[in-house]
């Protein structure tokens, strides 16, 4: 009796129905029948537990939507049992499997053409799908005919190179996977190729890292175990510091340790052996010059109104405050923060018109010039490396702007006035001249960039005879135009040579109270 329920037992198990999938073209998978009998009910597709909608063929699955290739799916099926064993367990099953979607490999990082020749991906098993994406766009070549190569870019010039980034999939109904990078060069074999960051030439480096270096070359046939060195351009600023990996053969990348470039400044890459950056236009070098990026405008704009240098006020919708380190400040001078501006008083038209957060305004830069005028910078704008620094050491300590905000408008509508603004109130009005109309005063804005206390002004008259005019409390804004004091009869009507005329006295009200940034306003 004890054999005879074993027997009976076996037969049920190997009867039993069963499913295996085989692969079919075009399709995720063909499910075929295992055991003695029986038939399949209904078969479903999921991945991670979400149902894919899929079409089903003769047990055929072909997915209805995209799939993202490579991706683990679950196979399951309800299998109706043969009616000779359906009385001993059951009508129906169950039963559950899995398969991966196919996926595709880019075989090489690195293309070298001949000087004319075309850049193709290689990946390692057909593909009928590719995704090319650069910074012309994002195509997508479907190919007539299954292929693992693909062209994927024009005709390369020796000495020229970049890269562009590909996907490639083995079936339509498949979802492209992340790009990988596929960089190219077009060599005469004279020397060595190199490009920085992700095309030709030398463009600035991000503020926090990484560089990267991609050669023509396998690394190590080029360096050997030799990596680059970094020094900055400026003498005693901060050496960078961090650490040279591989990502592929053919690819240098430095990581710093912590935020290593500020914005605008200039660092020299010694390198082990020459290279011919592309576009190559002159021999192999073992020296790069290298910018960093620019920095977050809106950042910038942030601490200069927290520092009092700009006339709007900063909130931040974000939770938490800024950090109170230097390396956590700099790591936020490429950031976005989360924030708005708003008006500290209210301000005209005309001022108000010029603000554009998150761009070097008019606004911005007068602030930025003031700002570098009172610690000591060249008041050069956004060009003047030590500008970053400088202002992160200022949030540091608090450093805010020692003088009330001011603003010069002219109007030069008859009888010409000028008005001086300080913290959104006018605290100086005055008849003032601007230029004759062979010599206007250029409207517009523009920022106090040179103050003199005393000059002899010299030039040529519109009658051609030069003049040497004694002048006192002298702003230049806008070229050899500036506000300043100078004896006339009268005032209130074009008489300069373009420059904005107050009488001598008023003049020298005016002067203490403005500085390097203030913004001069012209109205016609």
């Amino acid at each position: 009796m004890m054999l005879l329920a074993i027997a009976v037992g076996l037969v049920l198990l190997l009867a039993r129905p069963g499913i295996r999938l085989a692969s079919a073209p075009g399709a995720l998978a063909r499910v075929e029948m295992s055991g003695l009998g029986g038939r399949v009910s209904w078969i479903r597709l999921s991945d991670q537990g979400h149902p894919v909608r899929a079409s089903v063929h003769n047990g055929t699955i072909v997915p209805a939507t995209p799939v993202a290739s490579g991706s683990r799916l679950v196979v399951s099926a309800e299998l109706r049992e043969p009616g000779w064993i359906s009385w001993l367990s059951g009508p129906q099953v169950t039963v559950h499997t899995s398969v991966t979607a196919p996926a595709a490999r880019l075989v090489t990082p690195v293309v070298v053409v001949g000087s004319g020749g075309v850049v193709t991906a290689r990946f390692d098993r057909s593909v009928v799908r590719v995704q090319v994406v650069s910074s012309a766009g994002d195509p997508i070549i479907n190919l007539a005919h299954p292929s693992a190569v693909v062209r994927v870019s024009g005709s390369v010039a020796a000495g020229q190179g970049g890269q562009v980034a590909v996907a490639g999939v083995p079936d339509t109904w498949e979802s492209f996977p992340q790009a990988t990078p596929l960089s190219y060069f077009g060599s005469d074999g004279s020397s060595t190729l190199a490009f920085l960051g992700q095309g030709a030439g030398t463009p600035d480096v991000p503020v926090n890292g990484p560089i990267d270096l991609v050669l023509s070359r396998p690394v190590a046939a080029v360096f050997g175990a030799q990596r680059p060195s970094l020094a900055p351009v400026i003498n005693g600023a901060l050496v960078p510091t961090g650490t040279w990996s591989e990502p592929n053969p053919y690819e240098l990348s430095f990581t710093p340790n912590g935020p290593a470039f500020w914005p605008g400044e200039q660092v020299t890459m010694t390198l082990p052996a020459p290279v011919a950056i592309t576009p190559a236009q002159g021999s192999p070098t073992t020296t790069i010059t290298l910018t960093s990026a620019s920095g977050s405008m809106l950042r910038l704009q942030q601490l200069l109104a927290e520092l009092g240098y700009l006339p709007l006020q900063w909130t931040a919708t974000a939770p938490g405050g800024d950090p109170t380190t230097l390396a956590g400040q700099a790591a936020l001078v490429g950031a976005q923060p989360a924030g708005s501006f708003s008006w500290r008083w209210a301000m005209p038209a005309a001022f108000t018109s010029l603000w554009q957060p998150g761009a070097y305004d008019l606004i911005t830069q007068g602030a930025v010039m003031t700002f570098e005028k009172v610690e000591g910078l060249d008041t050069t704008g956004l060009a003047n490396p030590l500008l970053w620094p400088t202002l992160i050491q200022a949030v540091l300590k608090h450093s805010s702007d020692p003088y009330p905000y001011t603003w010069i408008e002219v109007s030069e509508q008859l009888p010409q006035q000028l008005w001086l603004y300080q913290n959104g109130q006018i605290v100086l009005s005055n008849l003032a001249n601007t230029g004759i109309p062979q010599d206007p005063t250029a409207t517009g804005t523009y920022p106090i960039y040179l103050r003199l206390s005393f000059q002899i002004m010299r030039g040529t008259n519109p009658n051609g005879s030069a003049y040497a005019d004694p002048v006192h409390w002298i702003n230049y804004f806008n070229g050899s135009d500036a506000v300043h004091g100078f004896y006339r009869a009268s005032y209130g009507f074009p008489q300069s040579l373009g420059c904005v005329e107050l009488p001598i006295a008023v003049a020298a009200k005016v002067w203490p109270l403005v500085h390097i940034g203030t913004l001069v306003t012209v109205l016609p």
